[in-house]
């Protein structure tokens, strides 16, 4: 019962499926900014709890065993309940995956200085109500495509990505050619990018 009261009052959300990175950036937040309400989320449903009026901002840490398609969508979610919802990603090392599924959402890598996640956060904080804009160079994807490359990031194969979202094997391999291409990343690269979350 606590857990969902103290969602209900947040100010900033943590989304993390690893309670240990989520106390960790919640005890930062907690010694620089004592006054701010900070509760972790694990998923859509929790997100749903949250008050729009109160929530001022969402840090996702995105590791390797991070849903990705659980991110995009508890992202997704709540940014159309609190419009103009600054959002800033730490993961564990910058590759194009994360980008390209959330454009417009400034990321840092989790072994940035402190300071620098203190100052970011602390930024998006002070812009509330301002208009974020896109901060990545990468070409868009389309919703679809961010779908199937939220599968593929998860260790799922072509197959696998036409029997979830109900496409053709033929379509699969299409959408992964085009993110592939859009990206700009090798095939080699992609199997150990990919193939490796699965390890």
């Amino acid at each position: 019962m606590s857990g969902k009261s103290s969602v209900t009052t947040a100010n900033v959300l943590i989304y993390s499926e690893d309670i240990f990175s989520a106390r960790g950036l919640i005890n930062l937040i907690k010694l620089y900014r004592p006054n701010l309400r900070v509760s972790h989320i694990r998923s859509v449903e929790e997100a749903s709890l949250a008050v729009s009026g109160k929530v001022r901002i969402m840090v996702a840490v995105a590791t390797q065993a991070t849903n990705l398609m659980s991110l995009m969508q508890t992202m997704q979610h709540l940014r159309g309940t609190c419009q103009d919802l600054p959002c800033l990603v730490l993961c564990e090392d910058l590759n194009p995956v994360l980008p390209a599924l959330l454009p417009d959402v400034p990321t840092l890598g989790l072994n940035s200085p402190i300071r620098q996640v203190f100052e970011t956060v602390t930024g998006l904080l002070s812009k509330k109500g301002a208009k974020q804009q896109a901060l990545s160079a990468l070409p868009l994807l389309t919703q679809r495509q961010r779908e199937v490359l939220c599968l593929l990031a998860s260790g799922s194969s072509a197959q696998e990505v036409s029997s979830t979202l109900g496409i053709s094997l033929k379509t699969a391999y299409v959408h992964r050619r085009d993110i592939l291409t859009r990206l700009n990343i090798c095939p080699s690269y992609y199997r150990g990018v990919f193939t490796g979350r699965l390890s």
